[in-house]
C-alpha cells in the first residue's frame, strides 16, 4: 500500500471559540485574540474506574466526569479580555457563578466540541515581562462530545 497524503491539516489557525454566560452574554461571543502557541488545550476525563478483586478478576464502572479545560490564553491586547473581566465583575458583583457554555469549532479536522461548566480560575491581569504575558483562563465542564461538521 502506498504512502499518500492525509487531505485534512491539522492547523487551528481556522478555529472558531465561542463563550456565552447567560444572564451577562445571553448570545454567544466569539473569542479573539488567543496567544500564538497555546490557544486552549482539553484535558483528560477519568470516565471510568476499576478495581482487581482477590480473585484476579476485574471490574468496572462508567463515572459522571467533568473535564478541566485547560486554560483558554488569551494575549494582552485580546479584545476578548473585556469579555471575560465582565464575566468575572458579574460573579463578584453577585457572589455567584454562572453556568459557562463554550463551543470550539476545528474547521481543519471537521470537529466541533460543545461543553457547559465552571470559570474556576482566572489570573489577575496582563503580566509585565519582555512582552507582556496574557491573561489565562481555566474552566471545569461538561463536554458532550466531538460532532462532525462541514
Amino acid at each position: 500500500m502506498p504512502m499518500g497524503h492525509n487531505p485534512l491539516t491539522i492547523t487551528s489557525a481556522n478555529s472558531v471559540l465561542m463563550v456565552r454566560c447567560a444572564g451577562v452574554y445571553d448570545n454567544y461571543i466569539t473569542m479573539q485574540g488567543f496567544q500564538a502557541d497555546n490557544a486552549w488545550g482539553f484535558g483528560d476525563a477519568n470516565i471510568a474506574e476499576t478495581r482487581m478483586g482477590v480473585d484476579g478478576k476485574q471490574s468496572m464502572g462508567y463515572t459522571p466526569h467533568e473535564v478541566e479545560w485547560t486554560t483558554l490564553h488569551l494575549e494582552a491586547n485580546s479584545p476578548s479580555i473585556e469579555h471575560m473581566e465582565n464575566i468575572r465583575k458579574d460573579f463578584n458583583a453577585n457572589m455567584e457563578t454562572r453556568p459557562i457554555d463554550i463551543v470550539v469549532e476545528i474547521p481543519s479536522v471537521k470537529k466541533r466540541y460543545s461543553a457547559t461548566g465552571a470559570l474556576v480560575k482566572l489570573t489577575g491581569g496582563a503580566s509585565g515581562q519582555k512582552l507582556l504575558a496574557g491573561s489565562q483562563y481555566t474552566f471545569r465542564l461538561v463536554l458532550n462530545g466531538a460532532e462532525e461538521i462541514n
